[in-house]
């Protein structure tokens, strides 16, 4: 996709916009050159692209195989690839100072200037039923020269904005790309939101993984133990809430149950930090948990006229909190103003049995903080999911393992896992990729800010601990990621700002944070 440089007719200006700080950035190193472009897109509200940096022949392509914690592991793999007439070689982790030394390694082949040749290698390996990925050294996490490039989107006080979270569709299922659904409203900018399904093999697609809150009403559980941002739309600034849970509780006569979920397919739990999840009761992203025993409830207004489909039992209530019908299988009309409730494998017997035509049902939901706190939800509030957080009272945030980052805690699910956790923790944590942000100045000054990656002339991208430190740089004390790498877009009066990394162009998401005309 063509690279796209704010070709708005606005009011322009390269001073500093929204008082963000006027120092250059921390991002690789010092005394790299910088640019800034601020744009006024409504009162109070700015756009500033920054250019960082420049492209170095330093970094090149090569091969990745695997990555190891144990160096003998890697040794081993080395030589047999040499052997095999393969230039292999053993890369260490970057650790960025936020886990111990000597995390693991990379088993590599191979440097190259261009990304074809590393291309031709990797089908080399392939046909010799070895597997593996092209990467660019520049995006694992040592210090270099760039390029960046990052777009800031600030939101002051008492802006002519309205700033709400937008639902893909308006509906859980189904996907829209952000530029979509900002056209779709009316607005002037947006980026996209938090973590969302990517397909229906490991879950309902769209659906988002993790909380979401849409003007006071809970659409989507929480992944227990997970940061969120709670938006204020009346006053277009939030804040990062730690520790997030929801606790959804079906009552039928005397009995009560605690659901598993909302409007979702049962069975599958991305990212997990489920109650009923399993191997792992913990957030872990990424991963997908499975459930045999599950109460999920479905609203009309969040899912569609129909419920998920398949084995089980449901029940359908309507208005009044009256069990109109049952069925001895899932996917059933969901009553306007009412909702099903369905339930797998022990769950339904309990529901069977509770749940019987004429009598009363009702759902309760409470959402807490990590302090146990409840967060009282109104009209005109959102929750956003995402994680992890990066700022809290404007110091850097390192909870990778409570909030299911890192790969502490997975060793006892067997050697497998451990390798495959500790090869996302490198590659989604520490390795640059394309990132999107929320946080908040001292003065509530909102800030959206998204950086491109996974394009080496272009835009290298970010690890998250370098995503952290941008935030604190552009003047939040309180920070939380989004969804990032081929979701990150930031859109602007009709245009998408700067190139997605996806090879097909923007990607679907499951929601959007958008900024409207007030």
């Amino acid at each position: 996709m063509k690279r796209i440089l704010l070709g708005l007719t606005l009011l322009c200006s390269f001073a500093t916009a929204a008082n963000l700080p006027s120092g250059p950035l921390t991002l690789g190193q010092r005394g790299l050159s910088e640019q800034r472009q601020a744009v006024t897109l409504l009162p109070g509200v700015t756009l500033t692209t920054i250019t960082r940096g420049q492209y170095s022949t330093a970094n090149t392509w090569t091969v990745n195989i695997a990555a190891v914690a144990d160096k003998a592991v890697g040794d081993k793999q080395v030589a047999d690839l040499k052997a095999a007439g393969f230039d292999a070689r053993l890369d260490p982790m970057q650790t960025q100072g936020v886990t111990g030394a000597g995390l693991g390694y990379m088993v590599r082949v191979g440097h190259f200037t261009a990304r074809a040749q590393a291309d031709n290698v990797l089908s080399e390996l392939k046909a010799r039923k070895l597997s593996g990925g092209v990467q660019f050294t520049g995006e694992d996490g040592g210090t270099v020269t760039g390029p960046w490039v990052i777009q800031v989107l600030a939101i002051q006080p008492g802006a002519q904005a309205q700033v709400r979270d937008a639902i893909a569709k308006d509906l859980l299922p189904g996907r829209e790309a952000t530029s979509s659904v900002a056209h779709r409203l009316g607005a002037v900018a947006a980026v996209n939101g938090g973590f969302f399904v990517t397909g229906n093999d490991i879950g309902t697609e769209g659906d988002l993984a993790g909380i979401s809150v849409n003007d006071g009403q809970l659409l989507s559980e929480a992944i227990d133990g997970r940061p969120a941002f709670l938006l204020d739309r009346s006053r277009s600034t939030g804040k990062v809430l730690q520790g997030v849970t929801t606790t959804i509780t079906v009552r039928a006569g005397d009995a009560s149950r605690r659901a598993t979920g909302l409007n979702r397919k049962p069975g599958l739990i991305v990212n997990c930090g489920n109650f009923a999840g399993k191997p792992t009761v913990k957030p872990a992203h990424d991963l997908t948990c499975q459930s045999d025993n599950e109460l999920i409830v479905f609203r009309a207004a969040a899912f569609g006229e129909q419920s998920d489909a398949g084995d089980g039992f449901e029940v359908a209530v309507d208005g009044t909190g009256t069990v109109t019908a049952t069925q001895e299988k899932r996917g059933m009309a969901i009553p306007k103003g009412g909702l099903t409730v369905q339930a797998t494998g022990d769950a339904a017997p309990w529901l069977k049995a509770n749940a019987q035509v004429g009598r009363k049902l009702s759902v309760s939901s409470v959402v807490t903080d990590g302090t146990g706190k409840e967060v009282a939800l109104a009209g005109g509030q959102d929750l956003i999911n995402g994680g992890p957080t990066l700022l809290l009272g404007g110091r850097l945030v390192n909870n990778y393992a409570a909030e299911g980052w890192s790969p502490e805690g997975y060793a006892a699910e067997g050697a497998a896992s451990a390798a495959s956790r500790l090869n996302f923790y490198n590659g989604w944590v520490l390795r640059r990729n394309p990132r999107t942000a929320v946080g908040t100045m001292p003065d509530g000054t909102l800030l959206l800010v998204t950086i491109d990656g996974r394009n080496a002339t272009h835009s290298v991208g970010a690890s998250i601990p370098e995503m952290a430190q941008l935030m604190k740089d552009l003047g939040a004390t309180d920070a939380m990621n989004l969804d990032g790498g081929g979701s990150t877009a930031t859109y602007v009066n009709g245009l998408i700002q700067g190139v997605p990394s996806d090879a097909a162009g923007e990607r679907p998401d499951g929601d959007a944070i958008v900024v409207l005309p007030r």
